[in-house]
């Protein structure tokens, strides 16, 4: 990954960029993790309508990396994502109403998001992620 290139078209305003570059300073790939300037990148991208980015920036919310804990500001993210049709904010969204985490646990909600999750099963790559959303269609019937 050039990411002297990611800089210069994220810095331009490409908003793939700043989603790819924000996630690498989110993570720490090919660069040491800056939760500060993946913030930037990541709100940035978010404000454009960039779904992976609004669930990194999401992510950043829920763990309280480098900005205040803010479960409710990751569920809207979350929820604007997973209606974007993002898996991992589908899957997120799901573990939130599944285990009651800064919400009222909500099975019928976890279903929905881990449905919506599975329903992918042909675009996403096999993972723990779809495998844990079949696991919960399957138990809930």
């Amino acid at each position: 990954m050039n990411i002297s290139h990611l800089r210069r078209q994220a810095e331009s305003g490409n908003v793939v960029a700043q989603s790819v570059l924000g996630i690498c300073y989110l993570d720490g790939i090919e660069v040491e993790a800056d939760y500060a300037e993946a913030y930037r990148l990541l709100r940035a991208a978010a404000e454009q309508g960039a779904s992976r980015a609004m669930t990194g920036l999401a992510r950043m919310y829920v763990r309280g990396l480098g900005i205040p804990r803010d479960m409710n500001e990751a569920i809207r993210l979350y929820d604007a994502a997973a209606k974007a049709g993002e898996f991992l904010a589908q899957v997120e969204l799901a573990r939130i109403y599944s285990r009651g985490l800064g919400v009222t646990a909500n099975p019928a909600m976890a279903l929905q998001w881990y449905s919506a999750a599975a329903a992918q099963d042909r675009t996403v790559p096999d993972c723990e992620e779809l495998q844990e959303a079949k696991a919960y269609i399957a138990s809930s019937r």
